[in-house]
């Protein structure tokens, strides 16, 4: 975590500024820098939470005192008494965050890591040195839009975007519920790409925050679309733009019969979902892709499509003209759909000043 993050990073409930105390430094190499970021540290909000930095990464879930217990435990003389002061104080919340991302963090953690971004995988069909265009047309600008700005990467993934974003702006932020942040971090080469772990229904910055939010594929995988974006788009400053890449309804039987088999599929416990789907599922569609395709997945890129699909607890199809809805009640102009294909689309829109 490079010390430039302290000055935007705030606390996920009350925004106001943090306390820190750091544990450890170290080197990380970047391909133009080296850079002394804080490995390890700690974060203190006035509620009374603790968020850890772990592994150079600020860790900034509101039940970040219970996954990082052991952590907290090593470098908090008085972690026991805090604890049982926020679960007191804060009961409804945490156990609200808890039980809604608790599937999803595990899931997405385990779908990214099959990702081999050194063996060039592609992500969702395309390769990773075409995601600069992939971004822009999702934004439907052009690469000199974003010189000098920030830009925010809510539910970043892999984080491979996110670099690529960084290249062609000031700034770009990934956000991530997962685990998955972590390999994001580690292969990150590019300075101003920076990531933490957050959750995008209680991102730790301050309100007008960023040029550019963008979230692609991500809001409609948690308990409420809607909801998950009237907590993201407070980020954006006035002027600025949001894109958001969200899935759409299908009238294919196929998609039909998939979508009640991802009813029995998402209920399972993940590691028994991936094997009935690899021993069942993935035989077939790996195949007929790869007899109907010159450019087929490798199983690696076919093994993420299926766990997308059938494995997150929340996925949601969004109407187009309802997303437009969203916007316009927001005050935003300009709205537009940008890209569509076969499973979704992408719709822009300007914020009023």
């Amino acid at each position: 975590m490079q010390y430039e993050l302290l000055k935007l990073l705030k606390c996920p409930i009350t925004k106001t500024d943090l306390r820190f105390v750091l544990i450890s430094e170290f080197e990380k190499s970047y391909s133009d820098a080296q850079v002394k970021e804080i490995k390890e540290g700690l974060l203190f909000s006035e509620t009374g939470f603790v968020f850890p930095i772990v592994d150079g990464i600020p860790r900034m879930l509101l039940e970040s005192m219970v996954d990082y217990a052991n952590f907290l435990k090593r470098h908090l003389i008085d972690y026991q008494t805090i604890k049982e002061k926020i679960e007191k104080e804060f009961k409804g919340l945490l156990n609200y965050c808890i039980l809604k991302n608790r599937k999803t963090k595990i899931s997405f953690e385990f779908e990214w890591s099959f990702l081999n971004a050194e063996k060039q995988d592609r992500i969702w069909h395309d390769d990773t040195s075409k995601l600069s265009t992939v971004f822009m047309n999702e934004m439907g600008e052009r690469g000199d839009y974003f010189k000098g700005k920030s830009v925010i990467d809510v539910g970043c993934g892999h984080g491979v975007m996110t670099t690529k974003i960084a290249q062609l702006s000031h700034l770009a932020v990934g956000v991530e519920l997962s685990k998955a942040v972590e390999n994001a971090y580690l292969r990150n080469q590019v300075k101003n790409a920076w990531y933490i772990q957050g959750d995008l229904q209680y991102l730790p910055f301050e309100e007008i925050s960023f040029d550019v939010v963008y979230s692609s594929g991500v809001i409609h995988h948690t308990n409420n679309t809607e909801l998950s974006l009237l907590l993201i788009e407070p980020l954006l400053k006035c002027g600025g733009k949001i894109c958001l890449w969200l899935y759409h309804p299908q009238q294919k039987i196929i998609h039909k019969a998939i979508l009640l088999l991802r009813k029995g599929t998402r209920r399972l416990p993940l590691k028994l979902a991936f094997i009935l789907l690899t021993m069942f599922v993935f035989p077939i569609t790996f195949l007929i892709k790869k007899i109907k395709r010159k450019n087929a997945p490798n199983y690696r890129e076919e093994i993420i499509d299926l766990l997308d699909i059938f494995t997150p607890e929340f996925r949601f199809e969004i109407q187009q003209d309802l997303a437009s809805t969203w916007l316009r009640h927001r005050n935003y102009t300009s709205i537009q759909i940008t890209t569509v294909n076969q499973f979704g689309f992408s719709i822009v829109g300007n914020k009023r000043f």
